[in-house]
């Protein structure tokens, strides 16, 4: 039985931006927390996560649609952060 390859792609996002802290030494992001400015947050706000999610599926080039949320320990931002992006998700 062969199986026909769906069109898919993976997008990341690092919705804790700078705030990681693992502090892995190949990491491409930490020396851009400084370089935050005028008050901004360092957390993806709530109504970005969910344009993301709204744009991610209609972009998507097949029925499968992957997410990869990057950078640091996940309770960083809040388990209630995440519960909201997995009930966007769905």
């Amino acid at each position: 039985m062969s199986v026909s390859p769906k069109p898919d792609f993976l997008v990341l996002a690092k919705p804790a931006g700078a705030r990681c802290n693992l502090h892995c030494q190949y990491c491409y992001y930490i020396d851009k927390a400084g370089s935050r400015s005028g008050g901004a947050s360092w957390r993806m706000d709530e109504a970005l996560v969910e344009l993301f999610i709204r744009e991610r599926f209609a972009s998507a080039p097949g029925p499968v649609v992957h997410f990869e949320w990057h950078g640091g320990e996940p309770t960083l931002l809040g388990l209630d952060y995440f519960r909201k992006i997995r009930y966007l998700q769905r």
